[in-house]
């Protein structure tokens, strides 16, 4: 399987911190999803589409993903505060 191409919101990219070992352990799981698109979040939730995605907790933010199998992409949707 070739890797999958990994999309990132704008906004949730905004969101993340800008430097720092938080913002070095997000990028590093996000790029682990163009390899392991199936990796499973936390948890998971509905989507306003009514699809189902991915949460994964890293250290105090909360990253929502969801891979687009179609096409070979990995959507990233939202990266917030995890107390949000």
């Amino acid at each position: 399987m070739r890797p999958y191409v990994i999309y990132i919101n704008e906004v949730a990219l905004a969101s993340a911190p800008r430097l720092g070992v938080q913002r070095e352990e997000l990028m590093r799981f996000i790029r682990s999803l163009a390899k392991n698109p199936d990796t499973p979040g936390d948890f998971s939730e509905k989507d306003q589409a009514n699809r189902t995605v991915q949460v994964k907790i890293i250290g105090h933010y909360a990253l929502t993903f969801w891979a687009d199998h179609a096409v070979s992409e990995v959507k990233v949707t939202h990266i917030k505060l995890a107390d949000q």
